[in-house]
């Protein structure tokens, strides 16, 4: 059981000349999940393999599953919406386990947060990670290491937040393509 509280936050940010309300529709059709952090993943070792999710836009309280690599892990995640406010933010909290072949099942709880505003002629698409609890402190998170992680983790979720972006990028009109913030 993850009741260690531990706060590892990561807050990685990418524009898209898509709209704020098209990079949300995309996010909260959760199925869409599937294509932008597991299809279209760049890295086979972080990417999702599985989504079980109620078909059409997420509401407050709809409940899902997945699973992925990560590292030399497979994680099993329970997630639920717990918050979805067209078009600017949207939060998942999740239940993850992950089986490691070198140590014991790391259990933890994250929120995962999608904050979108409106930039330009498009958008902002903020993700903020928080690792808020786990069963024990893995040594990737432990301090002095926790600060070489950071930019691993955040340099892998800012892929997959241009893969969001490309998307609904695709999925409307004008098909330009995401920029990376460093």
């Amino acid at each position: 059981m993850a009741d260690r509280p531990l706060r590892f936050r990561t807050q990685p940010s990418v524009t898209s000349t898509a709209s704020p309300e098209a990079i949300y529709d995309l996010i909260a059709d959760l199925g869409n999940h599937l294509v932008w952090s597991g299809e279209r993943a760049e890295d086979e070792g972080f990417k999702m393999l599985s989504l079980e999710a109620p078909e059409g836009t997420a509401t407050v309280g709809t409940t899902f599953t997945s699973s992925g690599t990560a590292g030399k892990g497979t994680f099993h995640d329970r997630s639920v919406v717990t918050e979805a406010s067209r078009p600017h933010v949207f939060v998942i909290e999740t239940d993850a386990s992950m089986e490691r072949k070198s140590a014991e099942t790391w259990e933890a709880h994250f929120t995962h947060r999608y904050d979108i505003r409106h930039e330009g002629d498009g958008s902002r698409i903020v993700y903020t990670e928080t690792v808020e609890r786990v069963n024990y402190v893995p040594y990737w998170l432990k301090p002095g290491i926790r600060t070489i992680f950071r930019p691993w983790v955040n340099r892998a979720d800012r892929k997959q937040l241009r893969n969001l972006a490309r998307l609904a990028e695709e999925r409307s009109t004008d098909g330009s393509a995401a920029r990376a913030d460093d």
